[in-house]
């Protein structure tokens, strides 16, 4: 064997024993240990408060859960489902809105759930972003009801949803039927007491400012989606 094959040996066996002997990279630290609710804040609705933790844990859209049943699969939820007079649990870029039913006073319920957050809140993966083009809705009336949805869904995101995140709440659009728009209130706004007047015309007003003149706003509940 000539010296240069051995020298070429040689050098591979030296690469593959310094390959060997790099150190493995280190796991990136649990970030979950670094998330904590920072402050809490009143919303309109005094059965609901807004739990703001300290980092985004969704970076856009919400998650929603009514019940015990829909929160199974989410041990923050679950756990705080378990807490006597939790009714709504409600996710939304960095906070946590909880609502409670009436009998319930939040004392001593606020610390145990600003306690079950900090012990059980994560980040949330986030669905991918559906982007919506701008609908030409001059002739609204006269689009198929996909494209009426994207266009009441273009004024959702810009004209509703920003001011109900900053009171811990959402709106959801469920369908529209002739001139009849469905929608859903999420967090605080499921049960305020101006969700069903002032917040639901303040829509209506908005679909028909920029929409069509004839849009009509109906909550939607699931005792209606029943019948």
């Amino acid at each position: 064997m000539k010296i240069s094959e051995v020298l070429a040996i040689q050098e591979k066996l030296n690469e593959k024993t310094t390959a060997k002997s790099k150190p493995k990279p280190k796991a990136r630290p649990n970030l979950k240990k670094a998330l904590k609710v920072v402050r809490s804040r009143e919303t309109p609705n005094p059965n609901a408060l807004q739990f703001v933790v300290n980092a985004v844990i969704l970076d856009h859209g919400n998650v929603s859960f009514v019940n015990k049943q829909e929160a199974k699969d989410d041990k923050m939820a679950t756990a705080l489902f378990e807490k006597p007079g939790v009714i709504n649990v409600y996710v939304m870029e960095n906070f946590i809105t909880v609502t409670k039913d009436d009998k319930t006073s939040w004392v001593p319920l606020k610390d145990r759930v600003w306690k079950t957050i900090d012990d059980t809140v994560t980040v949330y993966q986030s669905e991918e972003k559906i982007q919506l083009s701008e609908v030409d809705v001059v002739n609204f009336a006269k689009l198929n009801n996909d494209k009426k949805l994207q266009g009441i869904e273009m004024v959702l995101n810009r004209s509703i949803r920003t001011n109900l995140a900053k009171d811990g709440g959402g709106v959801e659009l469920k369908g529209i039927e002739g001139n009849e728009v469905s929608i859903h209130y999420q967090g605080a706004c499921g049960s305020c007491p101006t969700s069903t007047s002032g917040t639901l015309k303040y829509i209506q007003g908005q679909l028909r400012e920029q929409l069509h003149p004839e849009l009509t706003c109906l909550l939607y509940t699931s005792d209606a989606a029943d019948e």
